[in-house]
């Protein structure tokens, strides 16, 4: 068994379709079936099962193999990456996923990072908690940053200051006060950053109203911090976000109101794995937490 047959099984695997795995591959179709064929026979079992529109269903036992083959290829991947390194080969490429909520946070380190490593280059992947779970466990990424503790055993979590949310209102606002209560914003126009897969922090706001007896009035679900910001910025409403999330935004329009008996604070996370190697860009970007 050769490790680029479990590269194609994967592929396969993923596409569930010789042809389009093929494509994917560049190469053509008839070498990727035989190699699919030699990898079943040597096994002695099917990894899928061929039914007459070309599309593949893997079996019990390739759902199996397929958990096994990404962990041989990503450990075989990193265990390169290791010795380069020791040669002083440097990877310097960092992989990171955060929440819509932490980006801010991410983006300062990353800044901070690239001076270190002036040749550096970096993939960053924004999505919820789970998904960003599953990158790690994949080994797509080498740190997430999140705001729930990732269900992983093979991780190790850091919990960072905590961020406090505040209100974010035009800067002509008749707002004289530095600070606003629950029930007052509740009347503000507001404009609420909801991540199409992040739902936690917005229900969590809906919630406290809810608990207060008062229904706000929802001017805009916003999926997109910067677009939400700038919405301020142009006098449409007014937003509750992460402190944090303005450190890097122009305040020349916008005026910040902490919040009274304030209900609304984030413990951001910053975890990584614990069971392999671990780049040492990454190793340097977790120390600026």
């Amino acid at each position: 068994m050769e490790l680029r047959q479990l590269h194609y099984f994967i592929v396969i695997a993923e596409e569930l379709n010789v042809t389009k795995a093929a494509k994917r591959l560049h190469m053509a179709q008839p070498p990727l079936s035989r190699q699919l064929k030699q990898l079943e026979n040597e096994l002695g079992l099917l990894l899928f099962e061929r039914n007459n529109n070309k599309r593949l269903l893997l079996t019990a036992e390739g759902e199996l193999f397929l958990k096994r083959a990404k962990e041989i290829v990503q450990r075989v991947e990193k265990s390169v990456l290791e010795v380069q390194e020791c040669k002083n080969v440097t990877n310097e490429k960092l992989e990171v996923g955060c929440t819509i909520y932490c980006a801010s946070t991410v983006l300062d380190k990353l800044a901070l990072i690239q001076k270190q490593y002036p040749n550096s280059t970096f993939n960053i992947y924004e999505n919820e908690p789970a998904h960003l779970n599953e990158l790690l466990t994949d080994g797509k990424i080498d740190v997430a940053v999140t705001t729930t503790d990732l269900p992983c055993q093979q991780v190790k979590t850091k919990t960072l200051a905590p961020d406090v949310f505040v209100v974010a209102v035009p800067k002509e606002s008749s707002y004289a006060t530095e600070k606003i209560s629950v029930a007052e914003i509740a009347s503000l126009p507001l404009i609420l950053l909801r991540s199409n897969r992040e739902i936690s922090i917005y229900n969590r706001i809906i919630k406290e109203f809810k608990k207060m007896d008062i229904t706000p009035t929802i001017l805009c679900e916003c999926h997109d911090s910067a677009m939400l910001l700038n919405l301020v910025c142009r006098g449409l409403g007014a937003a509750i976000v992460p402190y944090s999330m303005l450190s890097s935004f122009s305040l020349e329009h916008i005026k910040i109101l902490s919040i009274e008996d304030n209900p609304f604070v984030i413990e951001p996370l910053v975890t990584w794995r614990t069971d392999s190697y671990l780049p040492k860009i990454a190793q340097e970007f977790l120390k600026l937490f």
